[in-house]
């Protein structure tokens, strides 16, 4: 399972910041606030909002993770960003609403997308990174 590759990744904050840096924007600078706020480091934020969503996450939304996992090119941090924002906002369980007036896979589908963005910095972004 794809899952458990993310899970046990980014159970390591190094990784976590590594693939948080990758995905970037908006995403990874909410992140850095809440870290600042916590006092904690980036990565080991994100390593502890991976760990709240691997034990906290109802059955519908690790099914709703697995597939938008499955049908993304770069899985893990498709993973990673739907896993961060659901944490974040403290969102455990699909709606209900969602899954009423959606047939079948559509409410994973429309769930899924309506957390996802542009995957990855543009390649002028990664290379200030590292230069």
């Amino acid at each position: 399972m794809r899952t458990s590759e993310l899970f046990r990744t980014c159970a390591n904050e190094h990784v976590a910041a590594a693939a948080l840096a990758c995905i970037g924007g908006k995403l990874q600078r909410r992140v850095a606030a809440a870290a600042r706020r916590a006092g904690v480091t980036t990565g080991a934020l994100v390593a502890r909002l991976v760990s709240d969503y691997d034990r906290k996450a109802s059955p519908m939304l690790r099914k709703i993770l697995e597939t938008g996992m499955f049908r993304s090119e770069m899985p893990i941090l498709a993973g990673l960003r739907h896993v961060v924002e659901t944490a974040l906002e403290d969102a455990w369980d699909v709606s209900l609403e969602v899954v009423r007036h959606a047939s079948g896979g559509e409410a994973r589908r429309r769930h899924w997308e309506a957390r996802t963005g542009p995957l990855m910095r543009r390649e002028l972004e990664l290379k200030a990174l590292y230069s």
